[in-house]
C-alpha cells in the first residue's frame, strides 16, 4: 500500500490561483476526500496528483519518494472521471480489460483479473453488454473496475457520482466504500457534495479559493468547524450577528447582544474574542428545540413564526421568521404527528454549547 503526501503545492492558471500552498498526507488504505464548492481548486489538486498538471511550486510524494518528474502513465494511479469515459463500441468486459491489454498482460491473466473485478463490482451478468445498455450506476461501476483492474497504487475519483440521480447516488456510495475497504487501496475522492463526504470519508480536507480551510474526520469538521466558511459549507446552519456584551472567562461563556433583539449565551474556548466585538453566532437546525409555550428555564429563547413546514417521513423541516429579520431553520426527527402549521407562533431554544461564535 502507498501513502500520498503533498507539500506546499501551488498552481496558477494566469492570474487565477487554483491551489495555494496545499499540504496534506493520505495514509495507506485511507479514503480521503477533497471537498469544496465549484472552482475551489480540488480537481486541480487531484490532477496534479495524477500527473496531468505540473505544480508551480511544491512536491508530491508516494511512499515518501517524489513523483514530480514521473509522467502520469508511470505513476500507477487509477482515475475515475465524472463522465465515466467508457468506450461506447466496447463491451463491459473489453472496457475493463483495455488497460491490461495495452500493458501487454497475457490473455490468461487478463481473463482472471477481469473476472475478479466483475465480481467485486457485481457486474458479472453484464459483461457482454455495451455502455449504452447500462444504467448510470452500472456505468460508474464499470469505470471503477477499469481503474482498479490495473492494480493502481492510488485511486483517484473526480466527482464520480455527480451524474447519477439521488437514489443511485446513495446506492453507489455504499458500493464504492465497500470496494475501497475490501481492496484497501489509498484513495483520494473529489466532491462538492457534503453528504457524500460525511457519509464515506475517513478524513476530509475542505477547500476554498485554492486553500485548505480545515482537515479532520467527518465528525470533527461538522461539530467543530474552524471558521464560518466551514460551518456554513458543511451542512446547514442558522446565522445571527451581534456584539459581545460580556465574557465570563471562568465559565467559558459569552453573552452576546444579538441583532434580533435577544441575548444569546454561548460556550466558547476561543480566547481571541473581546468584549464589544462584532461576531456571528451559528446554530445547527437539529440543535434547535421547538416549544409551543415559552420555557423560561431554557437558554437562548427566541419567539418565532412558522413560515414553512416540509415533511420527509423520518424528519420534518421548519422555516421560521420573526422580529429582527429572523430567518431560522429547525429539524424535528421522527415526528409522530403533524401538529404545527404555517402561521403558528412558537418558541425556539438552543443550548449555549451548541452555539459556534466567529468574528465578523
Amino acid at each position: 500500500m502507498v501513502t500520498v503526501e503533498l507539500k506546499g503545492i501551488t498552481k496558477h492558471f494566469g492570474k487565477v490561483v487554483a491551489a495555494e500552498d496545499v499540504s496534506f498526507r493520505v495514509e495507506e488504505g485511507e479514503l480521503f476526500f477533497l471537498l469544496g464548492p465549484s472552482g475551489c481548486g480540488k480537481t486541480t489538486v487531484l490532477r496534479i496528483v495524477a500527473g496531468f498538471y505540473k505544480p508551480d511550486r511544491g512536491d508530491i510524494l508516494f511512499n515518501d519518494k517524489s513523483v514530480l518528474g514521473i509522467p502520469p502513465h508511470k505513476r500507477n494511479t487509477g482515475m475515475v472521471f465524472q463522465n465515466y469515459a467508457l468506450w461506447p463500441h466496447m463491451t463491459v468486459y473489453d472496457n475493463i480489460a483495455y488497460g491490461l491489454k495495452i500493458r501487454g498482460v497475457p490473455m490468461r491473466e487478463r481473463v482472471s483479473k477481469v473476472k475478479e473485478l466483475l465480481r467485486i463490482v457485481k457486474m458479472e451478468e453484464y459483461a457482454m453488454r455495451y455502455p449504452n445498455q447500462l444504467s448510470g450506476g452500472q456505468q460508474q461501476r464499470v469505470a471503477l473496475a477499469r481503474a482498479l483492474v490495473v492494480e493502481p497504487d492510488v485511486l483517484l475519483l473526480d466527482e464520480p457520482l455527480s451524474n447519477l440521480d439521488a437514489k443511485l447516488r446513495l446506492e453507489t456510495r455504499v458500493e464504492i466504500k465497500r470496494i475501497q475497504k475490501e481492496l484497501k487501496i489509498t484513495t483520494i475522492y473529489v466532491t462538492h457534495d457534503q453528504e457524500e463526504a460525511l457519509s464515506m470519508a475517513d478524513r476530509i480536507a475542505i477547500m476554498n479559493m485554492g486553500k485548505i480551510e480545515q482537515m479532520g474526520n467527518p465528525r470533527e469538521v461538522y461539530n467543530e468547524p474552524r471558521n464560518r466558511f466551514v460551518a456554513e459549507f458543511i451542512g446547514e446552519t442558522n446565522a445571527v450577528e451581534g456584539k459581545i456584551q460580556e465574557i465570563r472567562k471562568e465559565e467559558e461563556l459569552l453573552i452576546i447582544d444579538a441583532d434580533l433583539g435577544v441575548k444569546i449565551y454561548a460556550k466558547t474556548q476561543n480566547t481571541n474574542l473581546n468584549e464589544g466585538q462584532r461576531v456571528v453566532c451559528l446554530v445547527r437546525p437539529e440543535h434547535i428545540e421547538i416549544d409551543d409555550v415559552p420555557q423560561k428555564a431554557k437558554s437562548n429563547l427566541v419567539e418565532a413564526v412558522i413560515r414553512g413546514v416540509n415533511y420527509y417521513g423520518a424528519a420534518e423541516h421548519y422555516r421560521f421568521g420573526g422580529p429582527g429579520d429572523l430567518d431560522f431553520k429547525a429539524t424535528s426527527f421522527n415526528p409522530a404527528e403533524h401538529k404545527r402549521k404555517e402561521g403558528d407562533t412558537v418558541y425556539l431554544t438552543f443550548k449555549p454549547e451548541d452555539v459556534k461564535v466567529f468574528p465578523l
